[in-house]
């Protein structure tokens, strides 16, 4: 499956541990936008566990979940990796 993974994580250390986290699943495209590319149930279950586990009332996660890549990308993409945040 293709997932995307977007995010408003408000506590910087459980945003940080959110998204050295995410890397283990995806590569990052935006700072709070994960693309994760051929991913099966087991891992988008750990990324909702994930999700659960850094989130409080002020907080969210959104999961898409496709079967397939289905979006057109015009331009190109920096992909981050952790280091290149800013705290």
């Amino acid at each position: 499956m293709y997932v995307v993974v977007a995010y408003d994580i408000k506590n910087d250390k459980s945003r940080n541990f959110f998204a050295k986290e995410m890397l283990k699943f995806g590569i990052r495209t935006q700072k709070s936008f994960f693309e994760c590319d051929d991913i099966g149930k087991k891992e988008i279950n750990i990324i909702k566990k994930l999700a659960k586990k850094v989130c409080d009332n002020e907080d969210f996660v959104t999961i898409y979940i496709t079967e397939k890549r289905r979006f057109k990308r015009i331009g190109d993409v920096e992909y981050l990796e952790i280091d290149d945040l800013v705290f």
